[in-house]
């Protein structure tokens, strides 16, 4: 494995060729005597940032490398090739105090990544994050806090070692949550639902009562509506992200950020997809419904155009005023597509017809919008919904874990229940060793749950809404 000397000249000659090539896309332009196009400019500013990233790597490795120098003249075992990870784990003199402002979720990441390095290594984690986070004090503390673990051993004969790494509460976790939060659709909205606590009874109305006026010496008309009586059970969604042991070791602030960026990609595709998908039903025990589940898809115009477009709105904004319910609190879903065909549609002065709307979502018949790439699109259509959010229940104390093994075999499958079947298994084929592969598999968990109070909380159509008409309009 190479030393942290021997890395920083790779990053430096890595350096020094980026730097050429983006010399090479400005002088493009300039021997042309023209400004950058856009692919030329987003080139230039994808170059710049990774060589600005490199400096950074090779300002932190390189203070290790120095670190690793003075110690092995002060134990004089200087020019001895040793891992860089064993080699730094002693004492070193000098302390560099870390004052760098971690992007969201990075610090989770850390912990992560110096737990899963203690179990590889055999060295305690805070040893571990001693060694590659010099100065951070936050992680070490963060490490220290916790309940000691020993690294595990082959002594022990504990091979199938993989106890959770990360527990609830702490500013590593919270950090986490803030930087899945705006990635996933349940985020995003999470604050215009209604937050119940789990296991607690909460009434789902059925149906409602009616008052009448009442003549002098009449009498009063008797009303009922009626309720079921649901609790917020805890459920757990769960996924598995595998990352070798050369990337784990890999000293590099790009490496934390790919473990972050996994981990909260496992998360969000499951939970965004069951929240709006209009086939999922509650597995009892398991998981959730969708809050479009049960509920009949409204039929729309057919129109693709913006008269068409305003055809279907008219009917989604008559099936809540048809029940009574207010729009106060409502908000669009849609899928990034619909968003972005809104978002071209122009009137025949070339004014866009729909001014609020933006790829990313914005504002749409004064109603906000959140897009999603996990809302469904078929042959049919694509699913935009019309959701009352105050009328969704949510569950969710924040918890989260983070388990990890070298040691297992894992299903590659993204639905492995269809294979993994403990009376009839059909997926051992599939089965991957990260000890034969040399990698360590992340299992993420989160325990959350939602329900919908009522069927007219929601209101969604199949649409094909579309910016192009074939007439140029």
């Amino acid at each position: 494995m190479k030393t942290f000397a021997e890395q920083v000249a790779a990053l430096k000659a890595t350096r020094e060729a980026k730097q050429e090539e983006l010399k090479a896309v400005a002088q493009k332009s300039i021997d042309e005597q023209r400004s950058m196009d856009t692919a030329e400019a987003e080139q230039f500013d994808t170059l710049e940032a990774e060589i600005k990233r490199l400096d950074d790597d090779i300002a932190r490795l390189s203070r290790l490398a120095e670190i690793d120098k003075q110690t092995a003249k002060a134990v004089g075992t200087e020019g001895r090739e040793e891992t860089p990870i064993h080699k730094s784990v002693g004492t070193a003199p000098v302390q560099v105090k870390n004052t760098e402002k971690l992007e969201p979720g990075v610090a989770f990441a850390r912990i992560a990544r110096c737990k899963a390095l203690s179990r590889l290594e055999n060295v305690s984690p805070v040893d571990i994050a001693k060694t590659l986070y010099p100065g951070d004090d936050k992680l070490v503390s963060g490490l220290v806090s916790k309940t000691a673990v020993g690294a595990a051993n082959t002594i022990t004969g504990n091979e199938t070692w993989a106890g959770n790494l990360i527990n609830e509460g702490g500013a590593a976790f919270a950090d986490f949550v803030e930087f899945l939060r705006p990635r996933t659709l349940l985020g995003r909205i999470e604050g215009r639902l209604r937050r119940i606590p789990f296991d607690t009874p909460v009434l789902v109305q059925g149906s409602s009562g009616s008052a009448a006026w009442v003549a002098e010496g009449k009498a009063k008309p008797v009303t009922s509506w009626t309720y079921t009586r649901a609790k917020m059970e805890p459920l757990k969604v769960a996924a598995i992200a595998a990352a070798t042991e050369e990337q784990l070791r890999r000293a590099s602030v790009a490496a934390d950020q790919l473990l972050r960026d996994e981990l909260a990609r496992a998360v969000a595709a499951r939970l965004d997809t069951d929240f709006i998908d209009p086939d999922k039903a509650a597995v009892s025990g398991e998981s959730p419904a969708s809050v479009l589940n049960g509920i009949i898809a409204l039929t729309g115009t057919g129109d693709t155009d913006p008269d068409g477009v305003r055809g279907d709105i008219e009917i989604f904004l008559n099936a809540f005023a048809g029940v009574n319910q207010s729009l106060a609190g409502a908000f669009w879903v849609m899928p990034e597509r619909i968003a972005i065909a809104l978002s071209l549609m122009q009137n025949p002065l070339g004014q866009a017809s729909f001014p609020g709307m933006n790829f990313d979502g914005g504002t749409f018949f004064g109603l906000p919008v959140f897009v999603t790439n996990y809302a469904e699109t078929t042959t049919l259509g694509s699913v935009v919904a019309l959701i009352k959010g105050d009328e969704i229940f949510l569950g969710d104390e924040g918890g989260v874990s983070i388990s990890m093994s070298d040691q297992a075999s894992i299903l590659m499958d993204d639905d492995p229940s269809s294979s993994m079947d403990s009376t009839t298994p059909t997926g051992s084929a599939s089965l991957v060793s990260m000890w034969q592969t040399n990698s360590v598999a992340f299992r993420v968990e989160r325990i959350i749950n939602w329900q919908r109070r009522r069927a007219e909380s929601v209101a969604w159509m199949r649409v094909n809404w579309s910016s192009y008409s074939g007439t140029g309009n």
